[in-house]
């Protein structure tokens, strides 16, 4: 039987993410693995520097852990054992780098994000990151 110590679960407060987080819950309880949340807040274009570019890092920061908030709260009653990520870069890089970085053996993440519009069938992100990452992928819809 295949093992999961650690999973990446990428968070983007759509309802595809928080099925994933169930999904990945699950899994952890079951295996007593570690989750690791991870929310990817975007790149910041290079025209944006000094000062305005630390208070918008700042905002994005905060809006991230407000976006992890919930799914914090649940992993604490459920007893499962978590760490929270938050970093500047395209999501899809930034979920694969993450994931590979932290050692975790599988990424559970939604189908589609916020952005519907992106991919008809699987959303843009989620591609990327199945084309890309060297780690399974549970995708939950």
């Amino acid at each position: 039987m295949i093992q999961f110590r650690k999973i990446l679960v990428p968070v983007d407060g759509s309802p595809h993410s928080l099925l994933a987080k169930r999904k990945a819950m699950g899994l952890a309880s079951a295996m007593g693995a570690e989750i690791v949340l991870l929310y990817a807040m975007g790149t910041i274009p290079a025209l944006i520097g000094g000062l305005a570019r630390e208070e918008l890092v700042k905002e994005l920061t905060r809006e991230g852990k407000s976006l992890l908030e919930p799914y914090r709260k649940v992993l604490e009653d459920k007893g499962v054992k978590y760490s929270e990520i938050i970093e500047a870069g395209d999501p899809g890089d930034t979920i694969c780098e993450v994931g590979k970085r932290e050692g975790c053996d599988l990424i559970v993440m939604g189908s589609r994000g916020l952005n519907d519009l992106e991919g008809m069938v699987l959303g843009s992100v989620t591609h990327r990151v199945l084309h890309r990452s060297d780690l399974p992928v549970l995708i939950a819809r």
